[in-house]
C-alpha cells in the first residue's frame, strides 16, 4: 500500500486513475460475453436459457429445471444466533425504509391543477449472487424496500450452487416468504428476467449485485427494463486525523479490500504520523494473509494513503472520486460530514465498521460504485415506484397559456401544434 501526496504528480496520476475507474470496469470480452447471452435468450427464450443453465449453472450435473417448485424448505438448522441476527437486520431495514414511502401531491391554482401520482412497480427481479453475508443483506434490503413501496411480485434469481449449499440463504428466502425463485445465474438469468421466456415471466426492474458479467448484462438490458446502478467492486474511503486508531483504520481498509481484488481502499489524512502507522499496520496484516487473498491484489492496485494539507482538501477528493462508502474517524466529524456531497454512505465515528453498517445498519445496501454516485443513490423505496404527472388547465386560463405556448414553440412545431392550439372549442377562446 503506497503513500502519495495529494498535490504531487504521482499522487495526481493515482487520483485520476481512481476518478476514471468506471471505464476499466467492463473490458470488451466481458461486454461481448454478456451481450451474446442476452441476445440468445431474447431470441430463443427457454431453448437458450435451458442450455445456459445446464452448461454454466449445473455444469453437467443432473437437474430437472430451473424454477423452484413449491415453497422453500423451512425449519433447517441455521443456529439461534443467525435467526436472531436476521430478525435484527429485518427490523433495522424496516425502520430505515418505512419513512421513505413516497407520496404524490397536487397543486391547485386558479382552477387549474398539476400534480404527481406515485404507484409501485408491478414486478421486480432480485439477483442473489451467493449465500455470502453481503448477498443476504442485499436481498433483505431490496425485498423490504420493494414491499414498503408496494411491489406485488418479486422474482428471485440465484445460481443453483448458491441455493443448494447455503442453508442460511434458504432460511432467509423462507423468512421473507419469497415464492418465485429461479435457480439460474449469470447474464442469461438477467436476460430471462428482462425479456421473459415461456418459463420466466418478465419483470419491470432488476436489482442486486452479481459481479462484472451480471453488471454487463444489466447494462445490455437497460431500457428494456429498469436496472440499479453498478454496485461492484466495493469501495471505502477513510478520512482520519491524528487521533484515529491506526489499527482500526488498517483493519477497515483490509476488510473492504478482502471482498474483491479490484476493491478501492483509501485513507485520506493530513497526519503524516497516522499515515506511517497505518502503512506499517497494513503491511503487517497483509503478510499474514494467504497469497491469493483478494486483499493483496486490491491494496496493490487500488489501495493507497493520500496525504492532504487539511480535511477540507480531503472532502474535495471524496467529492471528486465519488466513492461508495466514506468513513469519518475524526475528532470533529460534523465539520467534514457537511462538506461531503458525493458519497453513497457516510459512516461517522468508530462504531460503524463497513460490515456492520452493511449487514445490520439498515441503510448500507445497494450502493452504487465506480463513480456512479455522481448520478445514482443507494437502493431505497424510491427505486421501486414510478411517477405519473397529471395536469388539468382551467378554461379561463387557456388563452394566456396558449398564447405563451405559441410564442415559445419552435418553427418546426408551429404548424401542426398551432392547429392543435386553436382547433374546435379552443379556437373560440
Amino acid at each position: 500500500m503506497k503513500t502519495w501526496m495529494s498535490g504531487d504528480a504521482k499522487g495526481e496520476r493515482f487520483l485520476q486513475r481512481v476518478e476514471t475507474r468506471y471505464a476499466r470496469l467492463f473490458p470488451a470480452a466481458i461486454d461481448d460475453k454478456a451481450r451474446r447471452a442476452v441476445a440468445a435468450v431474447a431470441k430463443h427464450g427457454d431453448k437458450a436459457l435451458v442450455a445456459y443453465v445446464r452448461r454454466l449453472d449445473l455444469k453437467g450435473r443432473p437437474g430437472d429445471g430451473f424454477r423452484l417448485r413449491g415453497t422453500v424448505a423451512g425449519g433447517e438448522e441455521v443456529g439461534e444466533g443467525f435467526v436472531d441476527a436476521v430478525e435484527l437486520a429485518l427490523g433495522e431495514a424496516q425502520a430505515f425504509h418505512g419513512p421513505q414511502a413516497p407520496k404524490g401531491y397536487t397543486l391547485e391554482r386558479d382552477g387549474s391543477a398539476a400534480g404527481v401520482r406515485v404507484r409501485p412497480l408491478e414486478s421486480v427481479g432480485v439477483y442473489v449472487a451467493d449465500g455470502s453475508a453481503a448477498s443476504l443483506s442485499s436481498l433483505i434490503g431490496a425485498v423490504v424496500a420493494a414491499r414498503v413501496a408496494g411491489v406485488a411480485r418479486l422474482a428471485v434469481a440465484i445460481p443453483p450452487r448458491a441455493f443448494l449449499t447455503s442453508p442460511q440463504l434458504r432460511y432467509v428466502l423462507d423468512r421473507l416468504d419469497l415464492r418465485e425463485i429461479y435457480l439460474m445465474g449469470g447474464a442469461h438469468a438477467v436476460a430471462a428476467l428482462a425479456y421473459g421466456t415461456d418459463s420466466v415471466a418478465p419483470v419491470d426492474k432488476i436489482v442486486g449485485a452479481g459481479g462484472r458479467l451480471v453488471a454487463a448484462a444489466k447494462r445490455a438490458v437497460s431500457g428494456v427494463v429498469g436496472v440499479d446502478a453498478v454496485a461492484d467492486p466495493p469501495e471505502v474511503v477513510i478520512v482520519a486525523d491524528a487521533r484515529a486508531e491506526a489499527d482500526l483504520v488498517a483493519a477497515d481498509l483490509i476488510a473492504v479490500a478482502g471482498e474483491d481484488g479490484d476493491a478501492l481502499a483509501l485513507l485520506l489524512t493530513p497526519s503524516k504520523s497516522l499515515a506511517a502507522k497505518v502503512e506499517r499496520r497494513v503491511s503487517a496484516r497483509v503478510r499474514r494473509l494467504p497469497k491469493r487473498s483478494p486483499a493483496r491484489a486490491a491494496l496493490k492496485s487500488s489501495g493507497a494513503i493520500v496525504l492532504v494539507p487539511d480535511l477540507e482538501a480531503a472532502a474535495e477528493i471524496v467529492n471528486r472520486i465519488a466513492p461508495q462508502r466514506v468513513e469519518l474517524l475524526l475528532a470533529e466529524p460534523l465539520r467534514v460530514q457537511d462538506l461531503i456531497e458525493r458519497a453513497a454512505v457516510v459512516n461517522v465515528g468508530p462504531w460503524c465498521p463497513p460490515l456492520l453498517a452493511e449487514l445490520v445498519g439498515g441503510a448500507d445496501r445497494g450502493l452504487p460504485a465506480a463513480g456512479a454516485v455522481r448520478f445514482a443513490s443507494p437502493l431505497g423505496v424510491w427505486d421501486f415506484v414510478h411517477r405519473t404527472v397529471v395536469t388539468r388547465v382551467a378554461a379561463h386560463r387557456y388563452p394566456a397559456l396558449a398564447q405563451a405556448t405559441a410564442a415559445l414553440a419552435s418553427p418546426e412545431d408551429a404548424v401542426l401544434h398551432g392547429e392543435s392550439l386553436c382547433t374546435g372549442s379552443r379556437g373560440k377562446m
